[in-house]
């Protein structure tokens, strides 16, 4: 369906004499009604570098660029927390299968099929846990004390904390699940939790540990 202004952009040339467009001598001069403004399109490019320009020189852009570095420090020095884990209140142990089913072909860079879609795979079947994994909240001592004390070879995963500080004090490596990816894999709630190989699957137990501190006799219960 035509448009209105279509229908009356035909009308108008079907209208036209034979010979063509009418000469000029019968058109006529409205002049300008309003007012008018010339077409002015800053460049942004230009916009940015001035506006760069003045932020350096009122010396916002070097309390911006400091402030940026601080923020990128602190997430570094102490990320985020996991959030909904809090400490064990009782001794709870269950078993973890990590078997998953591939949601689509698993190929090499050259084409090799490792995996097809719809496949189990059980990756305890190819390689074995070789050290228990040890989830503590690294912002409480006793945890982190318990950790240190596992008498295994362990990795220390913090689900809070500051696992750079944890680490120039203790000397040994301190991980953290950012994103909380591994905590929302083995569905852990509380923490000090310790997952560890039992055979074919894994188990998670979780240990509720004393905040107490026994070498002050006078802290109360």
């Amino acid at each position: 369906m035509m448009r209105p202004a279509a229908i009356l952009l035909a009308a108008g040339l079907a209208a036209l004499p034979a010979t063509g467009i009418p000469p000029a001598a019968s058109a006529k001069d409205l002049g300008v009604r309003g007012a008018t403004w010339p077409v002015a399109e800053p460049d942004l490019l230009e916009e940015i570098e001035t506006r760069l320009l003045e932020m350096r020189r009122s010396g916002a852009l070097a309390r911006f660029e400091t402030e940026a570095r601080e923020r990128a420090r602190r997430r570094i020095e102490e990320p985020d927390p996991v959030p909904g884990v809090a400490p064990a209140l009782e001794h709870r142990s269950r078993p973890f299968d990590p078997a998953f089913t591939v949601a689509r072909d698993i190929r090499t860079p050259d084409g090799t099929l490792i995996a097809a879609a719809g496949t189990r795979v059980d990756p305890l079947e190819r390689i074995a846990l070789s050290r228990d994994l040890l989830f503590v909240d690294g912002r409480r001592a006793a945890e982190v004390a318990w950790a240190l004390a596992h008498g295994r070879p362990a990795k220390i995963v913090l689900l809070a904390g500051r696992p750079l500080e944890l680490m120039r004090r203790h000397g040994r490596p301190f991980f953290f699940d950012s994103g909380g990816w591994l905590a929302a894999r083995f569905g852990l709630r509380f923490t000090p939790a310790l997952v560890e190989q039992d055979g074919t699957r894994l188990r998670i137990t979780e240990i509720p540990v004393d905040d107490r501190d026994p070498s002050n006799p006078q802290q109360e219960e």
